[in-house]
């Protein structure tokens, strides 16, 4: 049996609707170095865009935080 070590990146956003409600977003993200002042200017460009037209009902309203995160995971083959 072979292994080896899958790393994947993904940036969470966490947004309010205008129902107040939580709303997290998750995006494969693979560049590496990523500051927390990019982060926040995507979230403040994703409401203000309202990247989300599908929820017409719901509009984002506000940005809260985002994060890039990384896991680690073994596949074993």
């Amino acid at each position: 049996m072979a292994a080896s070590t899958v790393v994947k990146k993904e940036l969470h956003l966490v947004f309010t609707d205008t129902s107040k409600e939580e709303v997290n977003i998750v995006v494969a993200f693979p560049k590496e170095g990523v500051t927390k002042t990019e982060i926040d200017t995507v979230g403040q460009l994703m409401v203000e865009k309202d990247v989300l037209r599908g929820r017409k009902d719901q509009r984002l309203s506000n940005f809260q935080h985002g994060a890039l995160v990384t896991t680690e995971s073994t596949v074993v083959e």
